[in-house]
């Protein structure tokens, strides 16, 4: 009788990890990671006076996926993608020689001084054919000073790019497209500061 609660034990912990394994195979093949390399600016103006960078805050619809890649598949971000536009904006400030702190919290209490922050209603990547994939971006952001709106804009791009797999190329894509909105963004930020 052991014998057999053993063998049962045994088939059913084999079954749980072949499951296991089979899940983790599949959201390999479907989790993008969100990463970004800061644009090279050449001969922009660089900052005159510090700047607060506020969250960006996520107002897609659907919060959880990113896209899809066909068949009923969809792509999910690796990290949280609020933070990945705004530690982006972040690194695109610096790079153009800007004192910039982030402000993880949303107090209350107001910030003086010069203040980013922003919003992104379209965060998408799809593929296409041949490892191809094709990204949608569409961001705003804001400028405000001691609490006084400056600049409000909207940018909005699309990008393809070619990958080893489809998650490579949507990390590609989704990476050149962010860059292509934030070093615009980045630029009219600091002239709004001037």
């Amino acid at each position: 009788m052991k014998f057999m609660h053993r063998i049962r034990k045994t088939i059913l912990f084999a079954s749980i990890m072949a499951a296991l394994t089979l899940l983790c195979a599949c959201a390999a093949n479907t989790v993008v990671p969100l990463r970004y390399q800061p644009s090279t600016p050449q001969g922009t103006a660089s900052c005159s006076a510090p700047i607060t960078l506020s969250p960006f805050v996520d107002k897609r619809a659907d919060t959880i996926t990113i896209g899809s890649l066909g068949e009923g598949k969809r792509f999910y971000p690796e990290n949280d993608v609020s933070e990945w536009v705004s530690w982006a904006m972040f690194e695109e400030l610096k790079a153009r020689g800007c004192d910039v702190k982030y402000r993880e919290k949303t107090d209350t209490a107001p910030v003086k001084g010069y203040v980013v922050s922003g919003s992104f209603d379209t965060v998408n990547v799809e593929t296409g054919t041949a490892l191809m994939a094709k990204a949608r971006l569409r961001l705003r952001v804001k400028v405000e000073k001691d609490g006084v709106f400056i600049v409000e804009q909207i940018y909005t791009g699309e990008r393809e790019n070619l990958g080893l797999t489809y998650v490579d190329a949507a990390q590609k894509v989704l990476s050149s497209t962010l860059q292509y909105l934030l070093q615009d963004a980045a630029t009219d930020v600091v002239k709004a500061t001037k």
